[in-house]
């Protein structure tokens, strides 16, 4: 419960007061991050640096500089709030399973975040334990799709140097979704190299988290809040298209994940040529922590971008 209460006051966070329906409301501006996030790099891994903070993006992979591959490239792109720290687990299930450092990545793109990626089913220690190590406060920083853009890109394009494939992959998350979805729009060209995407509880036709009037009130809500002329650009070029395969992972029943809750937002996920998954009453968090989901996207991931051997 005490989780399910991080969501909920991010619901009252992102909720508009009742001036911001009567009158227009100016877009408050983004606070700065308490901090950089941590750098769990391989030594050699050359430095991103944060287009908006100017500091190093933190997050995790790499072994060696042109270290041999057995699958193509992921990129996790976390959510709003949080930061590379959240997909620990998810990194350590894919190690499981033969994946290696050189082929799992993750970025920090506001610095570093709290803990409202928790999850109901699954801890995350190692996070926990990282954040109190840097002092983490509890201030919940709230960002945006188009100005980390540029972040996302620059790592994208370190990443293809860095391990020698021109080929890569993406998993992106709630905030996650919608800005891999905007840089591939932003940068076209990186779609050719693009073998597989999955996108989980991602804001695609809008959040519950931004309702009618939300939009000039809450940062973001004007890009992700449903019907907004940045989502319909966003959609307008293309939901899915190929060479790659695409997977979404949702909710789909109105009643698990508060993010998109009720019929209205229920489908939001859901992306127009993906393979779309629903995992019925299934919080939003667990949507990406859940060992059985993690399971399935990974063997998605696995059956698009295992490498043969020569």
């Amino acid at each position: 419960m005490k989780r399910l209460g991080v969501a909920l006051a991010l619901l009252v966070l992102l909720a508009p007061s009742a001036a911001a329906h009567s009158q227009a409301v100016e877009k408050p501006e983004r606070m700065r991050p308490q901090g950089p996030a941590a750098i769990r790099f391989a030594p050699d891994v050359p430095a991103v640096v944060d287009a908006e903070w100017g500091w190093r993006v933190g997050g995790f992979g790499g072994v060696r500089r042109g270290a041999p591959l057995k699958h193509v490239p992921v990129v996790f792109v976390h959510g709003n709030n949080v930061d590379a720290a959240d997909w620990y687990p998810v990194r350590d299930d894919f190690r499981a399973a033969g994946w290696s450092d050189q082929e799992l990545w993750a970025l920090s793109y506001n610095g570093l975040g709290g803990s409202n990626g928790s999850a109901l089913t699954r801890q995350n220690p190692e996070r926990d334990e990282e954040h109190s190590a840097m002092g983490k406060d509890a201030t919940t920083y709230v960002t945006e799709n188009a100005v980390n853009v540029a972040d996302l890109h620059a790592f994208l394009l370190m990443v293809r140097k860095y391990t020698g494939s021109k080929r890569f992959m993406i998993v992106g998350h709630s905030l996650g979704v919608t800005l891999a979805r905007e840089t591939l729009r932003v940068h076209p060209s990186l779609r050719r190299d693009l073998v597989a995407f999955v996108g989980i509880a991602g804001a695609n036709h809008g959040t519950s988290f931004c309702p009618p009037g939300s939009e000039g009130n809450v940062v973001s809500c004007d890009e992700i809040a449903a019907g907004t002329p940045w989502l319909e650009r966003l959609n307008a070029a293309g939901e899915t298209y190929g060479p790659a395969r695409w997977m979404t992972v949702y909710d789909g029943s109105g009643g698990g994940d508060p993010a998109f809750a009720g019929p209205t937002y229920a489908q939001s996920p859901r992306l127009e040529g993906a393979d779309n998954r629903e995992f019925p009453a299934t919080y939003h968090n667990d949507l990406r922590l859940d060992p059985a989901i993690v399971a399935v996207y990974r063997e998605f991931l696995e059956a698009a971008g295992t490498l043969k051997r020569r």
